[in-house]
């Protein structure tokens, strides 16, 4: 398993799959405050959260919480599990 994280939009530029820790997250894209491409931010591999690139509001990829401000809205976590290639049962979500 690697420390790294890997972010890759989806083809609708909607959604954006995010690949850490042995896990695989899709979530929104977008930062709900000002639309920031999260695609661009940053993921704490220990802690399993997104920091928007603009200003720096930090999301829980399992919950899709805001943890850190500006925002106060959360992303929609459309499905989380393991990564291709590992062990264990996949979460499809709908959207809140």
């Amino acid at each position: 398993m690697s420390d790294d994280a890997v972010l890759r939009e989806l083809a609708d530029g909607e959604r954006l799959r995010v690949r850490v820790a042995g896990r695989e997250f899709v979530i929104d894209a977008a930062c709900p405050h000002r639309k920031g491409r999260l695609v661009h931010g940053h993921v704490n591999t220990r802690t399993l959260r997104i920091v928007c690139p603009l200003h720096r509001s930090s999301f829980d990829l399992t919950t899709g919480c805001p943890v850190a401000g500006p925002t106060t809205e959360a992303l929609t976590v459309y499905s989380d599990g393991p990564a291709d290639g590992e062990d264990g049962p996949r979460k499809e979500r709908t959207e809140r």
